[in-house]
């Protein structure tokens, strides 16, 4: 076994490893299914979708409050019920935005994977 063969053994298995660290950092994203823009936009999406449906179950218990004279008590339990779950799914999603940056950055950074001769 010559050198260059070493080495491009030795550059195969840290890509495999960074690549398995990669997979493990990115959680729910999945590598090589498809490109991870589509799937950080199928999120945003999803995202998008998880602030509509709280907000309008908190406009309606705000409404009900309000109808019996108690705006103050439904705007109180609205926040204290829906606000996390719009809050965390908004941070979630900047977080795996992070990640995907990163991802890339360090992707192009990354000398290429040797090929097999």
């Amino acid at each position: 076994m010559n050198p260059q063969d070493v080495k491009s053994e030795s550059a195969r298995i840290d890509r495999s490893e960074w690549e398995r660290a990669w997979r493990k950092k990115l959680g729910r994203l999945r590598l090589g299914v498809e490109p991870l823009r589509d799937q950080l936009a199928k999120y945003r999406r999803a995202t998008i979708g998880m602030t509509i449906v709280p907000t309008l179950l908190a406009i309606f218990i705000t409404m009900l409050f309000t109808a019996f004279g108690r705006p103050a008590i439904g705007l109180i339990v609205s926040a204290i019920l829906f606000l996390p779950v719009v809050v965390f799914a908004w941070l979630e999603f900047a977080r795996l935005e992070r990640l995907v940056a990163r991802y890339e950055s360090e992707l192009r950074e990354r000398p290429a994977e040797p090929t097999a001769s």
